[in-house]
């Protein structure tokens, strides 16, 4: 089954392009409101995925996605701020490879899909 995903956030290590060409169907947004709009109207969604960056806190963008559903929400990290990642049901380094990042997204995916079906 395709996996849909929502990106929030630029897409400076080309990861789109990565998720599309592994089969996933992805929709783009780059602010919080479209967010909120995109998670209120898009079904079946599997997972949020967000990069952080200057002036956009991960922490409401995790907050605006954990209200609509209880699917996880993966944080790619861009910079060096400093803050909080409890919450995150998973965490990626900039500078991980882009297979073992993918494989962690679909074990994660798959995971929770198995959870929801239980």
């Amino acid at each position: 089954m395709i996996a849909k995903v929502i990106y929030f956030g630029p897409d400076e290590c080309h990861r789109l392009m990565v998720l599309q060409s592994a089969g996933y169907a992805v929709e783009e947004c780059e602010s919080l409101i479209q967010l909120r709009a995109m998670l209120a109207k898009v079904a079946g969604v599997d997972a949020v995925l967000m990069s952080d960056r200057e002036g956009v806190s991960p922490r409401e963008a995790l907050a605006a996605a954990k209200t609509h559903s209880s699917f996880p929400v993966i944080l790619f990290r861009n910079t060096n701020m400093a803050y909080e990642e409890s919450g995150f049901d998973l965490v990626v380094d900039c500078l991980t490879p882009p297979d073992v990042w993918l494989n962690d997204v679909d074990v994660l995916i798959e995971r929770t899909r198995a959870e929801l079906r239980a």
